[in-house]
């Protein structure tokens, strides 16, 4: 009973059904291992205690009552969400100082729909300043620190949802993604994420205060220490927002597939624009060859035409238009007065590609959009002949913790070389910028941290890679606790 807090989201609320343990049991549970375990970390950064035990309460009394005909998938489970997404009666910072008192009076989408779903959501996860690091730090809640080495980051800007799941803290989470921010740290802390298909999961509520529009290249998406909670998270949340339910649904087409020797694998472990540790690209190449002694196709040296260097501009130019908002002048000039490093031009050269999105007028972003609907064509032909792009998430494992200076100007070690941190950006852009679905699902240990594989799929085939990444827990494995905190 202990260790309940490892299983799954779903078997938690399997338990609570069939009265193994009750809501309230279980949320107690939860309750004493963030006492035991995030004092160390630092990953859930505010708790509602008292709410989430008044509602534990009455959904004992609700099942005690009724039995189970009409509970929700995720009744009576605990879980936290990232700090951005609006929970009424929490605050909404980003980690600024500046909205450290901005206290939203309505949920997320998100939140409403993982509620609907009879989820108990008890706090919320720590996140970077403004949600632009793949480190989680701020001013307001102080640093997050990955459980598989304390020196080094849970990944951001999800890294205390990463945490938090990685150390049985809460069953299931909500991330947000725009340049691999539910990916990097699912990959850093050995745990799941996807990031959906672009504007199949609303945003509204995750948004500063007062803006209602959707973001460029942005999704929300669940994270989850199982491929089957994934799914389960993913099934919750994916639906229209306000502004396109009287109009339209959601159509991603389900894949029934159970078994890996279905799946036509396309693999690609490196480029030349952005490079991956020799290592981590031995893990990939290994795991590649279990997915093969599976049954799997897998090809290796698959064609594309999509030019990575420009590809990569490309991305660069629309996150930076996508992260213009409420950006001044002045913050535009100092960033271009950032100092030019000679040892370190490559990240330069994205910090212009990303000044140069910000200035763009509507004209220029409008070509800009129309080369990535070229790229986007490129894809889908791509997925007429495969189901999964198999790749890396970033460059390397966690990298040490490092709040010096400025991101731009930080540096990780990448086979033997010190390199720009922002240069594994490429990662995250590769299915990012043209609104593709990315699984990402742990595959090995590396010097003691964990990696994970990138599991791309066409266009709205959201479950396309969630049946592969099930599969793939199903026949190689997945979630290993941290071995200090199992």
């Amino acid at each position: 009973m202990s260790e309940l807090y490892y299983e799954s989201a779903i078997t938690q609320a399997q338990w609570i059904k069939e009265k193994k343990i009750s809501a309230r049991e279980l949320l107690e549970l939860h309750f004493s291992r963030v006492d035991a375990v995030n004092p160390i970390i630092n990953a859930i950064i505010w708790e509602d205690r008292e709410r989430a035990w008044e509602l534990a309460g009455q959904q004992d009394a609700l099942l005690a009552k009724q039995g189970v005909d009409g509970l929700g998938s995720l009744y009576g489970v605990p879980i936290t969400v990232k700090e951005a997404f609006d929970l009424v009666g929490s605050p909404s910072t980003w980690g600024n100082p500046a909205l450290a008192e901005n206290r939203p009076d309505t949920d997320a989408d998100v939140v409403q729909r993982y509620k609907s779903a009879g989820a108990n959501i008890f706090g919320k996860t720590n996140v970077p300043l403004n949600l632009v690091e793949w480190q989680s730090f701020n001013e307001i809640y102080g640093t997050t620190l990955n459980p598989w080495d304390l020196t080094r980051t849970p990944g951001g800007s999800s890294g205390g949802s990463s945490a938090a799941l990685a150390t049985g803290m809460t069953a299931l989470e909500a991330g947000s993604d725009i340049g691999s921010s539910i990916r990097n740290p699912a990959h850093y802390c050995g745990v799941f994420g996807l990031k959906p298909t672009w504007n199949v999961i609303p945003l509204r509520g995750h948004m500063p205060p007062g803006w209602v529009s959707d973001i460029d290249i942005a999704v929300t998406g669940p994270m989850a220490r199982s491929a089957q909670d994934l799914n389960l998270g993913f099934n919750v949340l994916v639906g229209p927002d306000q502004f396109g339910k009287n109009a339209w649904r959601t159509h991603c087409p389900d894949d029934r597939r159970v078994r890996l020797k279905e799946f036509r694998v396309a693999i690609k472990l490196d480029d030349g624009a952005s490079p991956v540790d020799k290592t981590y690209i031995e893990q990939l190449a290994l795991f590649a060859d279990k997915l093969a002694a599976e049954g799997a196709t897998v090809v290796f040296d698959c064609e594309s035409d999509i030019q990575s260097q420009e590809y990569f501009d490309l991305y660069l130019k629309l996150l930076g238009a996508a992260r213009s908002v409420g950006v001044t002048d002045a913050e535009i000039e100092q960033m271009r007065n950032i100092p030019r490093e000679e040892d370190n031009p490559e990240s330069r050269k994205l910090l212009d590609r990303r000044i140069e999105g910000m200035m763009m007028s509507h004209g220029e972003w409008q070509v800009t959009h129309n080369e990535r609907r070229k790229a986007r064509l490129k894809f889908d032909r791509f997925f007429e002949d495969y189901d999964i792009l198999l790749c890396p998430v970033c460059a390397s494992t966690a990298f040490p913790i490092d709040e010096m200076g400025g991101r731009y100007e930080r540096k990780i070690t990448v086979n033997d070389r010190k390199v720009g941190e922002v240069l594994q950006m490429f990662w995250a852009g590769y299915s990012g910028v043209v609104g593709l679905p990315s699984a990402v699902g742990p595959i090995s240990l590396l010097g003691g941290l964990p990696v994970g594989y990138q599991a791309i799929a066409g266009h709205g085939k959201d479950r396309t890679a969630l049946a592969f990444s099930m599969a793939v827990e199903r026949e190689i494995g997945g979630f290993t606790p941290p071995p200090d905190f199992i």
